[in-house]
Protein backbone atom coordinates (compact mmCIF):
# COMPACT_ATOMS: atom_id res chain seq x y z
CA UNK A 1 0.00 0.00 0.00
CA UNK A 2 1.27 3.06 -0.64
CA UNK A 3 1.90 5.74 2.30
CA UNK A 4 1.47 9.51 2.34
CA UNK A 5 3.13 11.38 4.75
CA UNK A 6 1.39 14.68 6.30
CA UNK A 7 3.38 17.04 8.25
CA UNK A 8 1.73 20.26 9.06
CA UNK A 9 4.34 23.05 10.05
CA UNK A 10 4.48 26.26 11.37
CA UNK A 11 7.45 27.92 12.89
CA UNK A 12 9.53 24.62 12.24
CA UNK A 13 12.10 25.73 9.72
CA UNK A 14 15.01 24.56 12.05
CA UNK A 15 13.41 21.22 12.32
CA UNK A 16 12.02 20.09 8.87
CA UNK A 17 15.59 19.38 7.36
CA UNK A 18 15.99 16.80 10.58
CA UNK A 19 12.79 15.48 10.19
CA UNK A 20 12.88 14.63 6.73
CA UNK A 21 16.22 13.11 6.77
CA UNK A 22 15.24 10.84 9.62
CA UNK A 23 11.96 9.59 8.07
CA UNK A 24 13.93 8.65 4.80
CA UNK A 25 16.45 6.76 6.99
CA UNK A 26 13.82 4.55 8.47
CA UNK A 27 10.72 4.59 5.93
CA UNK A 28 10.21 5.08 1.86
CA UNK A 29 6.75 7.10 1.54
CA UNK A 30 4.91 7.42 -1.74
CA UNK A 31 4.66 11.39 -0.99
CA UNK A 32 5.76 13.54 1.87
CA UNK A 33 3.32 16.53 2.10
CA UNK A 34 3.80 19.83 3.76
CA UNK A 35 1.56 22.18 5.10
CA UNK A 36 2.69 25.07 6.04
CA UNK A 37 0.54 28.01 7.53
CA UNK A 38 2.52 30.80 5.73
CA UNK A 39 4.90 30.89 8.90
CA UNK A 40 7.08 33.82 9.79
CA UNK A 41 10.39 31.98 9.84
CA UNK A 42 9.95 31.05 6.50
CA UNK A 43 9.44 26.70 6.80
CA UNK A 44 7.82 26.46 3.68
CA UNK A 45 10.53 27.65 1.70
CA UNK A 46 12.88 25.70 3.60
CA UNK A 47 10.65 22.99 2.52
CA UNK A 48 10.77 24.13 -0.99
CA UNK A 49 14.28 24.11 -1.02
CA UNK A 50 14.59 20.04 0.19
CA UNK A 51 12.36 19.04 -3.37
CA UNK A 52 15.69 18.73 -5.20
CA UNK A 53 17.13 16.14 -2.47
CA UNK A 54 13.19 14.24 -1.81
CA UNK A 55 11.60 14.72 -5.50
CA UNK A 56 8.30 13.43 -4.05
CA UNK A 57 8.16 15.97 -1.67
CA UNK A 58 5.36 18.53 -1.90
CA UNK A 59 4.69 21.77 -0.32
CA UNK A 60 1.48 23.75 0.24
CA UNK A 61 2.17 27.37 1.86
CA UNK A 62 -1.24 28.10 3.04
CA UNK A 63 -1.81 32.09 2.89
CA UNK A 64 -4.91 33.43 4.92
CA UNK A 65 -5.44 29.86 6.55
CA UNK A 66 -4.51 28.74 9.71
CA UNK A 67 -4.97 25.91 12.11
CA UNK A 68 -3.49 22.58 12.88
CA UNK A 69 -6.74 20.25 12.23
CA UNK A 70 -7.48 21.70 8.57
CA UNK A 71 -3.75 21.90 7.60
CA UNK A 72 -4.04 17.91 8.38
CA UNK A 73 -7.20 18.17 6.68
CA UNK A 74 -6.37 20.09 3.79
CA UNK A 75 -2.98 17.61 3.29
CA UNK A 76 -5.34 14.46 3.63
CA UNK A 77 -7.60 15.64 0.98
CA UNK A 78 -4.69 16.03 -1.84
CA UNK A 79 -2.81 12.63 -1.01
CA UNK A 80 -2.96 9.78 -2.98
CA UNK A 81 -1.52 7.01 -1.22
CA UNK A 82 -3.78 4.15 0.41
CA UNK A 83 -2.65 4.87 3.99
CA UNK A 84 -2.64 8.15 5.46
CA UNK A 85 0.12 9.00 8.37
CA UNK A 86 0.10 12.44 10.26
CA UNK A 87 2.53 13.44 12.56
CA UNK A 88 4.01 16.72 14.11
CA UNK A 89 7.21 18.55 12.74
CA UNK A 90 8.97 19.47 15.88
CA UNK A 91 10.51 16.15 16.48
CA UNK A 92 8.97 15.11 19.28
CA UNK A 93 7.34 11.79 17.55
CA UNK A 94 9.72 9.23 16.56
CA UNK A 95 9.36 8.57 12.89
CA UNK A 96 10.44 4.73 13.10
CA UNK A 97 6.76 4.42 14.22
CA UNK A 98 5.41 5.28 10.45
CA UNK A 99 6.15 2.13 9.15
CA UNK A 100 4.42 0.55 12.72
CA UNK A 101 1.56 2.29 11.76
CA UNK A 102 1.31 1.80 8.45
CA UNK A 103 1.46 -1.52 9.09
CA UNK A 104 -1.61 -1.45 11.25
CA UNK A 105 -3.57 -0.42 8.34
CA UNK A 106 -2.34 -3.08 6.04
CA UNK A 107 -3.47 -5.53 8.92
CA UNK A 108 -6.87 -4.90 8.64
CA UNK A 109 -6.72 -0.92 10.96
CA UNK A 110 -8.86 1.58 10.08
CA UNK A 111 -7.37 3.93 12.42
CA UNK A 112 -3.82 3.20 13.98
CA UNK A 113 -2.58 5.54 16.91
CA UNK A 114 0.86 6.27 18.26
CA UNK A 115 0.01 6.51 21.55
CA UNK A 116 1.50 7.56 24.78
CA UNK A 117 -0.76 5.83 27.18
CA UNK A 118 -0.31 2.15 26.70
CA UNK A 119 2.45 0.03 28.07
CA UNK A 120 5.70 1.05 26.51
CA UNK A 121 4.47 4.43 25.70
CA UNK A 122 5.00 7.66 28.30
CA UNK A 123 4.83 11.51 27.93
CA UNK A 124 8.54 12.41 28.79
CA UNK A 125 9.32 15.13 31.02
CA UNK A 126 6.27 17.30 31.17
CA UNK A 127 5.45 19.83 33.73
CA UNK A 128 3.20 19.03 35.97
CA UNK A 129 0.52 21.19 34.89
CA UNK A 130 0.86 20.15 31.24
CA UNK A 131 0.69 16.58 32.25
CA UNK A 132 -2.46 17.31 34.15
CA UNK A 133 -3.99 19.27 31.11
CA UNK A 134 -3.04 16.20 28.86
CA UNK A 135 -4.62 13.42 31.15
CA UNK A 136 -7.98 15.54 31.78
CA UNK A 137 -8.11 16.20 28.07
CA UNK A 138 -7.45 12.45 26.96
CA UNK A 139 -10.44 11.27 29.71
CA UNK A 140 -12.83 13.75 28.12
CA UNK A 141 -11.99 12.40 24.88
CA UNK A 142 -12.18 9.23 25.25
CA UNK A 143 -15.49 9.16 26.44
CA UNK A 144 -17.10 10.74 23.30
CA UNK A 145 -16.26 9.25 20.36
CA UNK A 146 -18.10 6.28 19.10
CA UNK A 147 -15.01 3.72 18.64
CA UNK A 148 -11.91 3.74 21.51
CA UNK A 149 -8.34 4.56 21.95
CA UNK A 150 -5.80 4.97 24.87
CA UNK A 151 -4.79 8.50 23.18
CA UNK A 152 -7.71 10.25 21.45
CA UNK A 153 -5.80 13.68 22.02
CA UNK A 154 -2.45 12.23 20.23
CA UNK A 155 -1.40 13.86 16.95
CA UNK A 156 0.58 10.68 15.06
CA UNK A 157 -1.46 8.38 13.43
CA UNK A 158 -2.40 6.81 10.59
CA UNK A 159 -6.00 6.04 8.75
CA UNK A 160 -6.97 4.44 5.64
CA UNK A 161 -7.63 6.60 2.90
CA UNK A 162 -11.08 5.09 2.00
CA UNK A 163 -11.98 5.65 5.94
CA UNK A 164 -11.08 9.08 5.96
CA UNK A 165 -12.90 9.65 2.61
CA UNK A 166 -15.92 8.17 4.51
CA UNK A 167 -15.44 10.08 7.83
CA UNK A 168 -14.66 13.21 6.10
CA UNK A 169 -18.29 14.77 5.70
CA UNK A 170 -18.17 14.57 9.47
CA UNK A 171 -15.28 16.57 10.18
CA UNK A 172 -15.19 20.08 11.44
CA UNK A 173 -11.20 20.71 10.91
CA UNK A 174 -10.97 23.50 13.57
CA UNK A 175 -8.63 23.49 16.65
CA UNK A 176 -5.81 21.16 16.98
CA UNK A 177 -7.30 17.35 17.57
CA UNK A 178 -7.73 16.55 14.44
CA UNK A 179 -7.50 12.44 15.33
CA UNK A 180 -10.29 13.13 18.33
CA UNK A 181 -12.20 14.76 15.43
CA UNK A 182 -11.94 11.57 13.03
CA UNK A 183 -12.61 9.19 16.28
CA UNK A 184 -15.65 11.01 16.66
CA UNK A 185 -16.65 10.72 12.97
CA UNK A 186 -15.87 7.03 12.94
CA UNK A 187 -18.95 4.09 12.42
CA UNK A 188 -18.85 1.83 15.42
CA UNK A 189 -17.22 -1.21 14.49
CA UNK A 190 -14.67 0.61 12.97
CA UNK A 191 -11.13 -0.87 13.71
CA UNK A 192 -8.61 0.95 16.07
CA UNK A 193 -5.10 -0.62 16.44
CA UNK A 194 -2.17 1.70 18.28
CA UNK A 195 2.10 1.32 18.71
CA UNK A 196 3.23 2.94 21.94
CA UNK A 197 4.87 5.91 21.43
CA UNK A 198 7.41 7.84 23.84
CA UNK A 199 7.24 11.13 23.40
CA UNK A 200 10.20 13.27 22.96
CA UNK A 201 11.89 16.71 24.14
CA UNK A 202 11.53 19.58 21.48
CA UNK A 203 14.69 20.73 19.95
CA UNK A 204 14.27 24.03 18.45
CA UNK A 205 10.97 26.03 18.67
CA UNK A 206 8.26 26.16 20.97
CA UNK A 207 5.08 24.63 22.12
CA UNK A 208 2.01 25.82 20.17
CA UNK A 209 -0.06 25.28 23.64
CA UNK A 210 -2.21 27.76 25.05
CA UNK A 211 -4.86 29.27 26.88
CA UNK A 212 -6.72 29.24 23.16
CA UNK A 213 -5.82 26.17 21.88
CA UNK A 214 -7.40 24.86 25.62
CA UNK A 215 -10.59 26.82 25.16
CA UNK A 216 -10.72 25.31 21.08
CA UNK A 217 -10.66 21.93 22.17
CA UNK A 218 -13.13 22.33 24.83
CA UNK A 219 -15.63 23.57 21.98
CA UNK A 220 -14.47 21.33 20.19
CA UNK A 221 -15.44 18.50 22.97
CA UNK A 222 -18.74 19.91 23.54
CA UNK A 223 -19.91 19.91 20.17
CA UNK A 224 -18.91 16.54 19.43
CA UNK A 225 -20.73 15.60 22.55
CA UNK A 226 -24.03 17.45 21.81
CA UNK A 227 -23.91 15.62 18.11
CA UNK A 228 -24.06 12.23 19.28
CA UNK A 229 -26.92 12.86 21.20
CA UNK A 230 -28.83 14.60 18.66
CA UNK A 231 -28.07 17.89 19.59
CA UNK A 232 -27.41 20.50 16.74
CA UNK A 233 -27.77 23.82 15.07
CA UNK A 234 -28.34 27.38 17.42
CA UNK A 235 -29.06 25.29 20.62
CA UNK A 236 -25.79 23.70 20.19
CA UNK A 237 -23.62 26.67 19.92
CA UNK A 238 -25.95 27.82 22.48
CA UNK A 239 -24.71 25.54 24.94
CA UNK A 240 -21.16 25.34 23.84
CA UNK A 241 -20.70 28.95 24.74
CA UNK A 242 -21.94 28.50 28.15
CA UNK A 243 -20.19 25.50 28.71
CA UNK A 244 -17.24 27.01 27.80
CA UNK A 245 -18.10 30.59 29.46
CA UNK A 246 -18.17 28.35 32.89
CA UNK A 247 -15.14 26.32 32.19
CA UNK A 248 -13.00 29.22 31.54
CA UNK A 249 -14.66 31.83 34.08
CA UNK A 250 -12.17 30.61 36.96
CA UNK A 251 -8.73 31.72 34.98
CA UNK A 252 -10.73 34.96 33.73
CA UNK A 253 -12.11 36.52 36.81
CA UNK A 254 -8.65 37.15 38.41
CA UNK A 255 -7.83 38.66 34.94
CA UNK A 256 -10.85 40.76 34.76
CA UNK A 257 -9.06 44.36 35.69
CA UNK A 258 -7.95 43.32 32.15
CA UNK A 259 -10.68 43.48 30.17
CA UNK A 260 -12.25 46.46 31.71
CA UNK A 261 -9.58 49.26 32.37
CA UNK A 262 -7.14 50.57 29.64
CA UNK A 263 -5.14 52.08 32.37
CA UNK A 264 -4.43 48.99 34.15
CA UNK A 265 -3.55 47.15 30.39
CA UNK A 266 -1.15 49.37 29.78
CA UNK A 267 0.30 49.19 32.92
CA UNK A 268 0.94 45.14 32.96
CA UNK A 269 2.40 45.45 29.75
CA UNK A 270 5.03 47.73 30.57
CA UNK A 271 6.06 45.75 33.98
CA UNK A 272 5.59 42.26 32.02
CA UNK A 273 8.25 44.01 29.43
CA UNK A 274 10.42 45.30 32.15
CA UNK A 275 10.40 42.33 34.10
CA UNK A 276 11.30 39.89 30.67
CA UNK A 277 13.94 41.98 30.16
CA UNK A 278 15.53 42.25 33.75
CA UNK A 279 15.76 38.70 33.50
CA UNK A 280 16.31 37.15 30.55
CA UNK A 281 12.83 36.01 29.73
CA UNK A 282 10.73 34.96 27.00
CA UNK A 283 7.66 36.45 26.67
CA UNK A 284 5.78 33.36 26.04
CA UNK A 285 7.11 31.65 29.15
CA UNK A 286 5.00 33.61 31.28
CA UNK A 287 1.58 33.00 31.87
CA UNK A 288 -0.49 35.93 33.90
CA UNK A 289 -1.96 34.51 36.96
CA UNK A 290 -4.01 37.55 38.44
CA UNK A 291 -4.26 41.59 38.11
CA UNK A 292 -5.39 43.60 41.20
CA UNK A 293 -6.83 46.95 40.56
CA UNK A 294 -3.91 48.97 41.88
CA UNK A 295 -2.13 47.28 39.21
CA UNK A 296 0.04 44.81 41.26
CA UNK A 297 0.53 41.49 38.95
CA UNK A 298 1.24 37.53 40.09
CA UNK A 299 2.58 35.31 36.94
CA UNK A 300 4.02 31.69 36.60
CA UNK A 301 7.47 31.69 35.05
CA UNK A 302 8.24 28.41 32.93
CA UNK A 303 11.03 28.09 30.60
CA UNK A 304 9.49 26.33 27.64
CA UNK A 305 7.02 24.99 29.77
CA UNK A 306 8.25 21.52 28.94
CA UNK A 307 11.00 19.55 30.87
CA UNK A 308 11.71 19.24 34.53
CA UNK A 309 8.59 21.19 36.46
CA UNK A 310 10.35 24.51 37.07
CA UNK A 311 7.81 26.83 37.18
CA UNK A 312 8.29 29.86 39.02
CA UNK A 313 5.52 31.73 40.39
CA UNK A 314 6.57 35.82 40.90
CA UNK A 315 4.79 38.75 42.61
CA UNK A 316 5.02 42.16 40.82
CA UNK A 317 3.42 45.20 42.61
CA UNK A 318 2.85 48.25 40.59
CA UNK A 319 6.04 49.66 41.77
CA UNK A 320 9.00 48.07 43.04
CA UNK A 321 11.06 44.84 42.37
CA UNK A 322 9.16 41.24 41.86
CA UNK A 323 9.49 39.26 44.64
CA UNK A 324 8.71 35.48 44.75
CA UNK A 325 5.64 33.95 45.84
CA UNK A 326 4.96 32.94 48.93
CA UNK A 327 4.61 29.01 49.80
Amino acid sequence: MRLSLILPTYNEAQNIPVLLQRVHERTRPHEVIVVDDDSPDRTWEVAERLKAEYPHLTVLRRIGRKGLSSAVAEGCDMATGDVLVVMDSDLQHDPSLVTQLQHKIEAGADVAVASRYREGGGVGDWVRGRRWLSNFGTFLAQKLPNVETTDPMSGFFAVRTEAWKRARPLIVPEGFKILFELLAAMPRGSRIDEVPLQFQPRLHGESKLSLLVQVQFLKQAVRIGLRRIGVTGARAFALSVVFVSVTCAWRAWPLRTLYIDAGVRSAVTRQLRDVADAKGWLLSDIALRSVSSDGAITLMYSPHRRGPDSAECWMIPSTGEPIPCAD
